[in-house]
């Protein structure tokens, strides 16, 4: 069995065991895990910061950035939010008041929680993960599920925003069904601020770039099959299905059919430009 840098049993692509979480575009580890990290999104939403769900992620089958172990996210015990705001790396992305509501709300869950802006290497401010095994996230899911008691809310929320020290935004695309440089762009750039890709932003969309977007749609739940960077078939018609859910794509008037075309191009403009930052 496959077992992530904590231990938890890795999840495949459309596990029964993971389920929906309202707070992030994306599923994580259902029971107690849910309990948690759901609790953990409504006090960060209230006292830290504004959750965007489209910008906040959780389940995908990948392994540590840099490492050959099984990320948490591979697991469904960890989420980010507001990637964009947060950037993989930065530090410094929270305000003081921040980040003393961030300590409140990990003290209050009993240490179940271990957050990335406190890793000792590369920072990883948008993180959120699981830790301490099944007895602890039993003990303090019964602890939500009974009352917190007398939990007081440590400050005001506010709007996350790009974070400023690398670049988060990219220009308003020209919904022209042509995926060119600015495309390419738009595309490894979103996905360079939910830690899918590190490498250059160079405007061209190869392999690396559609392994990041394969990845992507896996924690999504869309796309099941192996990330090897080529974005045919298989990889198209879950890009295709997640357009249409997020109503880019008008499903009545196209069919979702496996061709990367014109109006599949346009529906991901159109989607990454929800997305920029702005």
């Amino acid at each position: 069995m496959a077992l992530t840098r904590l231990g938890w049993d890795v999840l495949e692509p459309g596990s029964n065991r993971l389920t929906n979480l309202f707070w992030i575009t994306g599923k994580v580890r259902n029971g107690d895990a849910h309990t948690i990290l759901n609790e953990l999104g409504r006090r960060f939403n209230s006292e830290v910061e504004a959750i965007r769900k489209d910008w906040s992620w959780g389940y995908a089958k990948r392994p540590v950035r840099g490492a050959s172990v099984a990320s948490e996210h591979s697991a469904g015990v960890a989420v980010d939010f507001n990637a964009p705001a947060h950037g993989l790396g930065l530090s410094g992305t929270f305000s003081a008041v921040q980040v003393k509501a961030i300590r409140k709300i990990l003290a209050d869950l009993d240490g179940a929680v271990r957050w990335g802006g406190d890793y000792g290497g590369r920072k990883d401010e948008m993180h959120f993960e699981l830790q301490g095994g099944v007895a602890k996230l039993a003990k303090v899911a019964a602890k939500i599920n009974g009352g917190m008691g007398d939990v007081k809310p440590a400050g005001k929320p506010s709007k996350p925003k790009p974070a400023g020290k690398r670049p988060t935004d990219y220009k308003d695309l020209e919904i022209d069904g042509k995926f060119g440089s600015a495309s390419a762009e738009a595309v490894q750039i979103l996905m360079s601020q939910i830690g899918l890709y590190e490498r250059e932003i160079d405007k061209k969309a190869g392999e690396h770039t559609w392994a990041a977007v394969q990845e992507w749609l896996n924690g999504l739940g869309y796309y099941k099959r192996d990330v090897d960077g080529d974005f045919s078939k298989h990889s198209v018609i879950a890009l295709q299905q997640f357009l249409a859910k997020k109503g880019h794509l008008d499903t009545r008037k196209w069919l979702i059919d496996g061709k990367f075309g014109a109006e599949t191009i346009k529906a991901f403009q159109r989607y990454l430009n929800t997305q920029n930052g702005k």
